[in-house]
C-alpha cells in the first residue's frame, strides 16, 4: 500500500485551513512562474500546471469525500490540461489510506468489535483507498471479502467541502454561483448518497438482481450481517483494474468483450430501469482472468424522471431533429432553451445543442459501433473545448440544461471514454428508441 494517514482533518477550521495553505502555494507558484516570464518569454505554462496538479492533488486526497470526488469528476474532462488530467486521474484509483489504529476505532464505533472478532480472519493494511473509503481483505467461513470502509467525518463535511471548492469550480468554468446553484444542489444530493453505506449495499443488491441476464457481467454480493452505517461487506472478487487490463491485453476480441458487457450493463440500467451507476470511471471495474467485467460501488446511483427521459432520448430520432417543432420542445423541456431567450440566444444553445446531439447520439442510431475512431473521439473533445473557449457561454444566464443531464452525461462520456481505451466494437441494442416520443 502507498503511505498511510493517521488523521484527516473533519472541522470545518481545519479542512478551511488545509484549503487556505494550498491556495498559498499556489498562489506562490503563480508568481515565481511570472517573475520567470519576465526574464524569459518563451517559458511555456506546462511547469506551473505540474506543480499547481501536484498541490491540488496533495489537497483532495488529504481531505478526501467531496474534494477527492471532485478530482475524479474534473480528471474526465476532456479540455482539462494535460498535467491537471494526469495528476487528477490518480483519484480514480488510489489515495491515501487510514492508518491502523483509525481502521480498528470505526469499527468499535459502529460495530463495538475490533475486526479480528467479527471475521476469522482481516487485514489491517488496506489494499485500496479511494475517495470516501478504502478497502481490506477479509476471511469468513472460508470465503474471502472485501470490507469497505467509510473515512472519518466525509459525511458531515459534504456541504462545507462544496463551498470550500466552490471557487474553484466557478474559475474553471467563468460561471456566476447563483447559475451553478441547481447543479450543486444535485452534486451534494449524490454525494450525501454515496456516504449511505445501506443504501449502496440496497442500489447493489437490487441492481445486481436486475443485471443478472447480462452476459460477461458480475456483481460481488453483498453481506448486511457483516455490515454496518460506515462500514460494507461483500464478496471478493480475483480479478485486475480495468485499466491494468486496458494497458496490457493485446486481444482485441477480449477488449470488445469487455465493451460489449459494459455497453449492455449501462444501457440495461438506463433504458429498462431508468436508474444507473452514475459513477463509470475506470477505478470501478475490474477484469476477470477470463474477461467477465466486475462492477464496484454502486454508493453513486442516480434515477432520471420519466419525462426528462422521453425528451433526451426522443432527440436520438431523426424525425424529431428534423421536425423543429417537436425539436425546441424537447430543448425547452431540458431547459437547454428558455422561452425568454432573444434570437442570438436562442441560435447560440440551438446549434450547440445540435452538436451535442449529434456527438452523444451518434453510437445509439448505429447496429455496431467501433468506439475507437480517433475522429469521434476528437469531435467529442474539440466540443468541449469549444465551449470551453467561446466567451458566450460564459455570459450570465448561459449555463444551461436539467440537473438530471449531470449525471447522465458523465455516465455517457465515462462509457465512451472507456470503449475508447479498449478501442471496442461493440453492438447497440437500439429497440429503447422505438419507446419514446414527444
Amino acid at each position: 500500500m502507498t503511505e498511510e494517514q493517521n488523521k484527516i482533518p473533519t472541522s470545518k477550521v481545519a479542512r478551511a485551513s488545509s484549503v487556505f495553505r494550498t491556495s498559498m502555494k499556489v498562489g506562490a507558484n503563480y508568481l515565481k512562474h511570472n517573475a520567470q516570464k519576465v526574464f524569459n518569454k518563451d517559458i511555456d505554462d506546462e511547469e506551473l500546471d505540474r506543480e499547481n496538479a501536484e498541490e491540488l492533488f496533495k489537497l483532495m486526497s488529504q481531505l478526501k469525500g467531496t474534494a477527492l470526488k471532485i478530482a475524479q469528476m474534473i480528471s474526465m474532462e476532456n479540455s482539462l490540461p494535460k498535467a491537471y488530467a494526469d495528476k487528477l486521474a490518480l483519484a480514480q484509483n488510489s489515495a491515501m489510506a487510514l492508518s491502523e489504529p483509525l481502521v480498528v476505532n470505526t469499527f468499535l464505533k459502529y460495530i463495538g468489535k475490533p475486526p479480528e472478532e467479527i471475521f476469522d480472519k482481516f487485514n489491517r493494511r488496506a489494499v485500496h483507498a479511494a475517495s470516501i473509503g478504502q478497502v481490506h481483505e477479509a476471511w469468513k467461513n472460508g470465503k474471502k471479502l472485501a470490507v469497505k470502509l467509510q473515512y472519518p467525518g466525509v459525511a458531515d463535511s459534504i456541504h462545507s467541502d462544496l463551498n470550500l471548492v466552490k471557487p474553484l469550480i466557478l474559475r474553471i468554468l467563468g460561471v456566476k454561483e447563483k447559475d451553478m446553484q441547481q447543479y450543486f444542489q444535485e452534486f451534494e444530493e449524490r454525494l450525501t448518497e454515496e456516504c449511505d453505506f445501506e443504501l449502496e449495499l440496497k442500489n447493489g443488491t437490487q441492481i445486481a438482481q436486475e443485471s443478472k441476464s447480462i452476459p460477461n457481467l458480475i456483481i460481488p454480493k453483498y453481506y448486511p450481517e457483516w455490515s454496518a452505517k460506515k462500514i460494507l461487506t461483500m464478496e471478493w472478487i480475483e480479478a485486475m483494474p480495468l485499466q491494468q487490463f486496458i494497458d496490457t491485453e493485446t486481444d482485441q476480441d477480449k477488449k470488445n468483450k469487455i465493451g460489449q458487457a459494459l455497453m449492455d450493463f449501462l444501457h440495461t440500467s438506463i433504458h429498462e430501469h431508468h436508474r444507473f451507476h452514475a459513477d463509470p470511471h475506470p477505478g470501478n471495474f475490474l477484469v476477470t482472468a477470463d474477461s467477465q467485467l466486475v462492477v464496484l460501488d454502486f454508493g453513486c446511483v442516480k434515477t432520471i424522471p420519466d419525462d426528462f427521459y422521453n425528451f433526451y432520448f426522443s432527440l436520438v430520432k431523426e424525425e424529431v431533429v428534423n421536425d423543429n417543432t417537436k425539436l425546441f420542445i424537447c430543448l425547452k423541456g431540458l431547459d437547454f432553451l428558455r422561452d425568454s431567450d432573444d434570437k442570438e440566444t436562442t441560435k447560440l444553445f440551438y446549434e450547440n445543442a445540435l452538436r451535442a446531439i449529434k456527438n452523444i447520439s451518434k453510437p445509439m442510431k448505429s447496429d455496431i459501433f467501433y468506439f475507437g475512431d480517433q475522429n469521434y473521439y476528437d469531435d467529442l473533445r474539440t466540443h468541449g473545448e469549444d465551449i470551453i473557449s467561446n466567451k458566450q457561454f460564459r455570459n450570465p444566464n448561459a449555463l444551461r440544461g436539467s440537473k438530471h443531464a449531470i449525471y447522465l452525461h458523465r455516465a455517457f462520456f465515462g462509457l465512451y471514454s472507456i470503449l475508447f481505451k479498449l478501442n471496442a466494437t461493440v453492438h447497440i441494442d437500439r429497440r429503447f428508441v422505438d419507446k419514446v416520443g414527444v
